[in-house]
């Protein structure tokens, strides 16, 4: 064959393949906007489905209350009422936001103040701490020294308070308890005239028997109608009555005695003793054992302006 027209026939298949490739395009291109149309048709068909669907909604009977109830609670509470306070509240926003600008800058400010006080004020507190701490030790070091001194001091100030209990005992300031006697003496029942002198009378001198008596047997302390009786105590007759630490006593006479309760009132009742003495003589005089003797402290007052304590 020819040159030519082999180049005519491989033309002729070229176009023809072409061709087929075309019409394949355009087939899918037609598929591809039946598919397009038909969605676009679905889609307005669902439109007007819809919009007839909201046309019945808004014609329904449950919409038409829900309106009327919109509207009642519209007349009820005005919008002007909601719209005051919308602006009330937007201003009110306005006004705290700047105020916290303003707060913010001034605490910056006093954040350098603060910053340099508060530097002052730790050196101050350094110095006074260290003025403490010395003063701590220096205490210390005292407390130490006691606390050294203390266990030798135990035994002398042990026998320092049994000395200080003693003497106050012996010196009537303190109240006293403990087991004794206590002797009671009235006027004899012979004396009809309380003015006419007689032994059945109780004198000053029979107490001051009585109380000397006891005083050998040993009594520990002594009270007369609760009158402590102490070293300086006197008992003395002033006119128809007895006065004992300056204070006036009357008759029935209780002497209260505390020591060894059975010593005591053998003491008392000895034979030819101060008991039976009083007795001869018509004074109306009981002794009894007690074992609990409450007497009180010395109430009056002591004052030595003239003794002196002899320096050793």
């Amino acid at each position: 064959m020819p040159k030519n027209k082999n180049n005519d026939l491989t033309n002729v298949k070229t176009n023809t393949e072409n061709d087929v490739k075309k019409n394949k395009t355009i087939n899918k291109e037609n598929k591809v906007t039946e598919n397009v149309v038909k969605k676009e048709n679905s889609k307005d068909t669902n439109k007007e489905a819809k919009k007839e669907e909201n046309k019945s909604f808004f014609k329904s009977e449950k919409y038409l209350k829900f309106k009327a109830k919109v509207k009642n609670f519209m007349e009820k509470n005005s919008v002007a009422t909601y719209s005051t306070i919308g602006i009330t509240l937007f201003f009110l926003s306005i006004i705290l936001t700047a105020q916290v600008k303003s707060i913010s800058n001034t605490e910056e400010v006093l954040q350098g103040k603060r910053e340099e006080q508060l530097a002052n004020d730790y050196v101050n507190l350094q110095r006074e701490y260290d003025d403490l701490k010395s003063k701590y030790e220096e205490n210390q070091k005292v407390v130490e020294e006691y606390q050294t001194n203390a266990a030798s001091n135990d035994s002398l100030i042990a026998s320092m308070k049994t000395q200080i209990s003693q003497l106050s005992i012996l010196a009537g300031s303190t109240d006293l308890t403990g087991e004794g006697i206590i002797i009671t003496l009235n006027d004899g029942e012979s004396v009809k005239d309380p003015e006419e002198r007689s032994d059945a009378i109780v004198h000053d001198s029979d107490l001051i028997t009585v109380v000397n008596e006891l005083k050998v047997a040993g009594a520990e302390a002594i009270s007369v109608n609760d009158q402590r009786i102490i070293s300086t105590s006197a008992i003395r007759c002033v006119g128809p009555v007895i006065q004992v630490n300056e204070k006036k006593v009357a008759a029935p006479f209780e002497i209260k005695a505390i020591g060894n309760a059975q010593y005591l009132e053998s003491a008392m009742n000895i034979k030819n003793g101060v008991v039976d003495m009083l007795k001869q003589y018509g004074v109306d005089i009981s002794v009894r054992r007690e074992d609990n003797i409450e007497i009180k402290k010395f109430d009056g007052t002591r004052e030595l302006k003239y003794s002196i304590p002899k320096e050793d």
